[in-house]
């Protein structure tokens, strides 16, 4: 997927142009602002739409695409810069296997060029989403393709209470390819979405490592996921007394928030074990799912097999309600000013 080499100045000076309070036009009350970046015209043109996020990224066609978020009611990006290292490793995995199909002719681009390119776009986008958001949190959804990059603002809704939990459904399944953000992904994933129906939350995969080997789990349709269990009762503080249950790095899409639970757990001496065995599912004390728009939800239920079996989890487990409080509190830390 070979992309131009163009001048991000070009578009910033375009897309931070102040236009005229009286020209400003309020947005209705449609579902989503979609911007459009042309890399031939260099030009930005603006859109409302009803489409869904999930829609948003069906019309991606084959290119690559990232989802971040706001924090601090609306005025910051939360991890901008890791979405722009996976905007940039993901483009790279597409440019080496187009090459390796006979295409010579590719740009590599750094975390600059994008950053030059889509900071100026979400500003932009922010500022005109957020006259019918108010100080309500965004999801922006980029995608990025041989023709332009686009970028589409939608309301962030998650699970209703203070502290919701969700329930997961297990599905056979394993995503090709995990280390890149492929749209193609999105396609192929569209037909386990079926299952996603209340109270489901979301899909997560589990496949036998071997032909005789033990089943695993690995990630959801959208998100990581982790599992705890008890490993001692005396420690202080309690979240110490268990471990956190990963699938190994290389077998799935590390995932922004994945990568800040990780460093929690490093900070804070937590233990962290890649062996994620699906048949000791009797053994697990809690799970949760992590990602952009959920951030640390905690499991209540998992649903499995071809009678839909169930089996409660405890979502006031002390390991994720500490992953999931830090999470909470590092918004501004590891945020960037719009």
């Amino acid at each position: 997927m070979r992309i131009p080499l163009q001048r991000p100045a070009l578009l910033q000076t375009l897309a931070s142009t102040p236009r005229p309070l009286a020209a400003s036009r309020m947005m209705s009350t449609k579902q989503s602002l979609i911007l459009d970046y042309n890399y031939a015209t260099s030009q930005v043109t603006e859109h409302e739409s009803e489409m869904s996020a999930s829609e948003f990224m069906l019309s991606g066609g084959d290119g690559i695409y990232t989802a971040m978020r706001t924090v601090c009611h609306g005025t910051r990006l939360f991890l901008f810069d890791d979405h722009l290292q996976r905007i940039c490793k993901s483009h790279s995995v597409m440019l080496s296997k187009e090459q390796g199909d006979g295409m010579k002719d590719w740009q590599q681009l750094d975390t600059e060029y994008w950053r030059g390119l889509l900071a100026p776009l979400i500003r932009r986008g922010l500022n005109r989403f957020g006259q019918c958001c108010g100080e309500q949190d965004s999801k922006i959804t980029v995608l990025v393709d041989r023709h332009r990059v686009a970028v589409q603002f939608v309301r962030l809704l998650g699970p209703n209470g203070v502290n919701p939990s969700c329930w997961v459904k297990f599905v056979s399944g394993r995503r090709d390819h995990p280390e890149a953000k492929s749209l193609q992904w999105v396609h192929d994933r569209e037909a386990l979405e079926q299952f996603i129906v209340p109270p489901i939350n979301e899909v997560v995969l589990i496949e036998h490592d071997s032909r005789d080997g033990p089943l695993r789990f690995y990630e959801g349709l959208s998100s990581n996921f982790f599992v705890t269990r008890r490993v001692s009762a005396d420690k202080q503080p309690k979240y110490l007394n268990f471990q956190l249950l990963s699938a190994p790095l290389d077998s799935v899409l590390l995932g922004t928030i994945m990568k800040l639970v990780l460093l929690i757990c490093e900070r804070d001496g937590i233990s962290v074990r890649y062996a994620p065995e699906f048949d000791a599912l009797e053994s697990w004390n809690g799970a949760f799912v992590s990602s952009t728009s959920r951030l640390v939800l905690p499991v209540s239920n998992v649903v499995y097999g071809d009678d839909n079996r169930q089996h409660l989890l405890d979502a006031s487990d002390p390991l994720i309600e500490h992953l999931r409080d830090s999470v909470r509190s590092m918004a501004r830390e590891k945020s960037t000013k719009v």
